[in-house]
């Protein structure tokens, strides 16, 4: 693509140099209509298994059908800008930002195209950084949590029909990460996250369908981390034993993050070119829609794509009595 110098010098004085380098770099690289934007795709399958013994993919009565509305909890992998539950800002990147309308990414979350395919309205409280219980981490220095979460959608006091509703729940990442510094709080985590949901399913707000989501490790697994999953597993299966029972589903991202990097079936399977981060800047990579990584730690917009897939064949495939 020819930028005429007749256009550079007004786009100098309005934006100055680097601003400018990054509107060239997005026009240049900008996918022209008809381009193929599809060709990274799912190359793992969910491992679906029953609503007992070990962590497995499965749907325990979750169906989209109805599904009116979405409300998200969770961290930078499902925060769209915003911790209200107000409509976000389209997922465009206006340089020199790398947050596409405020999303730790470079275009739509991967709840945003569960939400688009079955017309949902997307009620996003999730909040970058946010853990399950802040009290558990004292070295964290972010004071962001699922309660705080729940706490400002209750204060809302939304009139919301659950049988059309849907509430996903996405933490684990940040709560691993601290248990490090912190020591193995995981099982209290755990806890608080299913009591959380507990909290949901009462009066006033009667929730009843539940997509539970996780990667805690992003390639990476240990004891502590499987049985913070195994704790949250037993906990969906006595929720779909309880009277009234609660629909819930559970997706396990971490098979992506295995398959892509690890050796099978690998990066390449999917359509990547790199496992690492595309490094929004100066330096940015050149094609980004092949990249895993927007930046570092975080989902490009193709893979928040095939995440999305995940979930749809979770959701599809892997349903129990």
């Amino acid at each position: 693509m020819i930028v005429s110098l007749g256009l550079l010098f007004p786009l100098l004085v309005l934006y100055g140099f680097q601003k400018l380098f990054f509107i060239l770099v997005h026009i240049i690289l900008a996918p022209s209509p008809g381009s193929n934007e599809t060709d990274v795709h799912l190359a793992v399958h969910p491992r679906c298994g029953p609503l007992w013994g070990n962590v497995s993919d499965m749907n325990a009565g979750v169906d989209l059908a109805p599904i009116k509305t979405i409300v998200s909890f969770g961290d930078s992998y499902t925060d769209g800008g915003r911790q209200d539950g107000g409509p976000l800002a389209p997922a465009v990147l206006i340089p020199p930002s790398p947050f596409a309308g405020g999303r730790s990414t470079n275009g739509k979350l991967w709840v945003e195209h569960i939400a688009d395919a079955v017309g949902a309205t997307l009620m996003d409280y999730a909040w970058s950084s946010a853990v399950t219980n802040i009290s558990l981490w004292p070295s964290n220095p972010r004071p962001r949590d699922f309660i705080m979460q729940t706490t400002m959608f209750l204060k809302q006091e939304n009139q919301l029909d659950p049988d059309t509703t849907l509430y996903t729940i996405f933490f684990g990442i940040n709560d691993w990460v601290d248990s490090f510094v912190d020591g193995d709080h995981l099982p209290e985590a755990a806890h608080d996250l299913l009591g959380q949901m507990t909290l949901l399913s009462q009066p006033p707000t009667n929730a009843r369908n539940f997509l539970i989501t996780d990667v805690y490790g992003r390639g990476v697994r240990d004891a502590k981390g499987e049985a913070w999953l195994q704790s949250i597993f037993d906990g969906l299966i006595a929720f779909h034993a309880q009277d009234p029972l609660l629909n819930v589903a559970f997706a396990n991202f971490a098979t992506i993050w295995d398959g892509v990097l690890g050796p099978d079936p690998g990066y390449r399977a999917f359509g990547y070119v790199n496992t690492g981060p595309c490094s929004p800047g100066p330096k940015s990579c050149s094609d980004p829609d092949h990249y895993f990584e927007w930046f570092w730690g975080h989902p490009s917009r193709v893979t928040h794509k095939i995440m999305a897939d995940y979930v749809w064949e979770v959701l599809d495939n892997c349903r129990v009595l």
